[in-house]
């Protein structure tokens, strides 16, 4: 299965349209952002463009530094409703919590220059990111090997305390947090997260809906989970390859929403009582102050947290070695040994943290436990998209549940009618991408 090249390329072109303004008003932006600080003279340092926000570092006369972002159409889905909900998870965890994140000066849906939705913020000077200090290569996105025991428990004890830190704050819904008029927060708005900003990016299907409301139990919210895997699967007209895929992939799919209600914990926790987790949270979101003392000074890029189930706040870390666990070559290789060498390392830094709180061991005995359990592998899944039944989470649930080939097969008819609904799909949609293709060869030519 490719990326549906129609949505990607008209997404693009939002984001090139977007570049072009920006480019047409960089040069009014110092004096903009000065006007939030008493008119004080200021000047654009740098600019740079990640993978959904262009940054720009600014400096005043008396050497504060500032940074403003702007989500970028294109590459945002929706740009107002991601960045209300990142403002509302720094101020609130900046607030509430002792993990430092930038402090947040302004912000608001749009400007004079034109340029759409920003948020001004602390600029944070003199770091470096921990990830790429830790990463194996600039163009590999794998742990180094050579990292020391003290550094990785030197880091690890410091994301312990934040991991305590977010367990304090409890919240009643799952969802996306927002500020009212009198600057409360809360978890009132339906969650944005990671999985559905990039199954609209690169195949067109926005799976979030027209829902505005939180879920109110981890149950109802894994079923709208799995319901988002089926839809892209549906809509997306190459999300698959050939008739054998839609197959495979229409079973697994079934397979899935079957065994889903063994993952799920029906205690107290997943019942009333939700957690602050971020789908971008990892070292490349982390700042440290240098190389030896690896201290974290911020933690940054908050703009896919939201409300979650107490199970999946409490499952085993997945940034433990940069590769997400579903993009392990197998479940139980090298990459897993190693992993489980590094979540020993972490879990005895947070059972010392818990102690040192006079609290119980629950977050790191329920860590263990989601890795014997399965819930970690269901985790996964449940963070994953565009994923098939040969991804490494799946086949770990196949071992520890050997009859799921017998579980909730769809009727023949069923099957067969997708099969066929799939294959009308991608001859359209190869006759359309074949087309585009040729007149956009033709326009370079010209």
């Amino acid at each position: 299965m490719d990326w549906d090249e129609r949505a990607e390329l008209a997404h693009e072109a939002l984001a090139l349209r977007w570049f072009s303004k920006f480019r047409e008003q960089k040069f009014r932006i110092a004096d903009w952002v000065s006007s939030y600080r008493d008119g004080q003279s200021s000047t654009i340092i740098s600019d740079y463009c990640g993978s959904f926000n262009w940054s720009c570092r600014l400096r005043f006369e008396d050497n504060v530094e500032w940074l403003i972002r702007f989500p970028v159409p294109g590459r945002v889905m929706d740009c107002d409703e991601k960045l209300r909900r990142e403002v509302a998870v720094m101020c609130l965890v900046r607030e509430k919590t002792k993990i430092p994140v930038p402090k947040v000066h302004a912000w608001g849906l749009s400007n004079n220059l034109g340029l759409g939705p920003f948020i001004i913020m602390d600029y944070i000077r003199d770091g470096e990111s921990l990830g790429n200090l830790w990463r194996e290569a600039p163009e590999k996105r794998t742990l180094r090997t050579d990292i020391s025991e003290r550094d990785l428990r030197i880091v690890f004890r410091q994301i312990a305390e934040f991991y305590l830190e977010l367990s304090a704050l409890e919240f009643p819904n799952i969802g996306s947090l927002s500020i009212r008029d009198d600057q409360s927060i809360h978890a009132d708005l339906s969650p944005i997260t990671l999985k559905m900003q990039e199954i609209e990016a690169h195949s067109g299907v926005k799976v979030r809906g027209h829902r505005l409301v939180p879920f109110s139990s981890a149950r109802e919210y894994f079923y709208n989970v799995a319901e988002q895997d089926m839809e892209q699967l549906h809509e997306q007209p190459n999300s698959i390859d050939n008739e054998d895929d839609a197959r495979a992939k229409y079973n697994f799919r079934h397979q899935f929403n079957a065994v889903l209600p063994r993952f799920v914990a029906d205690d107290k926790y997943n019942q009333t009582s939700f957690r602050l987790i971020c789908d971008d949270f990892r070292y490349g979101n982390m700042i440290v102050n240098n190389a030896s003392d690896l201290k974290i000074i911020a933690v940054i890029d908050w703009e896919w947290a939201y409300t979650a189930p107490y199970q999946m706040f409490s499952s085993a870390p997945r940034w433990l070695l940069i590769t997400k666990p579903i993009l392990w070559e197998v479940p139980n290789g090298s990459q897993f040994q190693r992993y489980m060498a590094c979540l020993e390392l972490f879990l005895s830094e947070l059972e010392l943290e818990e102690s040192r709180r006079t609290q119980d061991h629950r977050l790191s005995n329920l860590m263990r436990k989601s890795l014997s359990d399965g819930r970690f592998w269901f985790h996964e899944l449940v963070y994953g998209c565009f994923t098939a039944a040969d991804n490494p989470a799946w086949k770990a649930i196949c071992e520890m549940l050997p009859d799921i080939s017998n579980l909730a097969s769809p009727p023949q008819p069923e099957l067969d009618a997708f099969v066929e609904k799939k294959r009308k799909q991608l001859e359209v949609y190869t006759a359309e991408r074949n087309a585009i293709k040729k007149d956009r060869v033709l326009a370079r030519v010209e």
